[in-house]
Parts: structure tokens; C-alpha cells; sequence
């Protein structure tokens, strides 16, 4: 699934190129990634996986969050999450643009959509799509192993 407005990188071969690795390597070395331990795991210098164990929160307890620089891959190891996105233009941020982390947050906006991530599942999230992972499935939080890629798009 992809969701968001048409933009120049999704046509940019070499932005394609990093996404179609991306996924490929996460189909031939699932089992190899999940038993690795948390952390950062550059691919290339384009590329990074960031590897991440946690419990699913209240959807009110989330941030929202966009990167003007890179595409998120959200790959679900083993455990279920909601994640929520909505276009960055329609609402303002509550924070300032960490060029370092690239990265700025966004209080939660009047309507978002939102898509359930599962066993080897993924969600691409672009720059103009504010996100918000870790959400809790049901009444109860949930354990996950997911990887978070970090693809750029410069």
C-alpha cells in the first residue's frame, strides 16, 4: 500500500531503486533481522534500519511526525499496531524542525487515516504524510518486533 500526493521522488528511479532493495532484503533476510538485537543497521548510505522492540500505546498518547528527507518503511516482524497518517499541509506543526534527526512533530489532526500492520507487512510513509505508529490494537497493548527503514530521498 501506498497513500499520499504525487511527488517528484516517486518517480525518481534512484528513490524507487532504494525502496525495491529495501523490501528485498527484508523478504531474504527476515529471519537473520529478527534475530538481531535493537539498534541501527545502515543498508548503504542511503539506507538504514532501525530495529525496534516496544509495547503498542493509546492512540492518544502517539505523536505525529514527518521527515522532509527521507520515506519511512514501517516492516512488522511479529506482533500487530495501528498506524495512522494524514497530509502534513493540514496541519500546522508544535515543534520546530530537527534538520539533525530530521524530523518534526505535529499534535493529532481533526481526521487521519489509518492502516493495520501485521506479520511481514509494510507501510511506506512519505515526507508529506505525518505518521503515527505504536498504536495499540484492542483494548490491551501488545509486544512488537518491527523494523523502521529509513530511506532517503535526496
Amino acid at each position: 500500500m501506498e497513500n499520499g500526493n504525487a511527488k517528484s521522488y516517486r518517480t525518481d528511479p534512484k528513490v524507487r531503486a532504494r525502496i525495491d532493495k529495501t523490501i528485498d532484503y527484508l523478504i531474504n533476510h527476515e529471519s537473520e533481522l529478527s534475530a538481531k538485537p535493537d539498534g541501527s543497521y545502515p543498508l548503504d548510505d542511503s539506507i538504514v534500519l532501525l530495529l525496534q522492540s516496544y509495547d503498542t500505546a493509546d492512540y492518544e498518547s502517539i505523536s505525529y511526525e514527518s521527515h522532509y528527507d527521507h520515506i519511512d518503511l514501517h516492516y512488522m516482524l511479529s506482533g500487530q499496531e495501528y498506524v495512522r497518517w494524514w497530509d502534513t499541509g493540514t496541519v500546522e506543526p508544535n515543534t520546530e524542525y530537527n534538520k539533525e534527526n530530521d524530523i518534526i512533530f505535529y499534535p493529532h489532526p481533526d481526521h487521519h487515516n489509518r492502516a493495520l500492520l501485521t506479520d511481514h507487512h509494510y507501510v511506506l510513509v512519505y515526507p508529506e504524510d505525518m505518521h503515527a505508529a505504536r498504536g495499540k490494537v484492542g483494548d490491551k497493548p501488545e509486544h512488537v518486533h518491527k523494523i523502521v527503514v529509513k530511506i532517503s530521498t535526496l
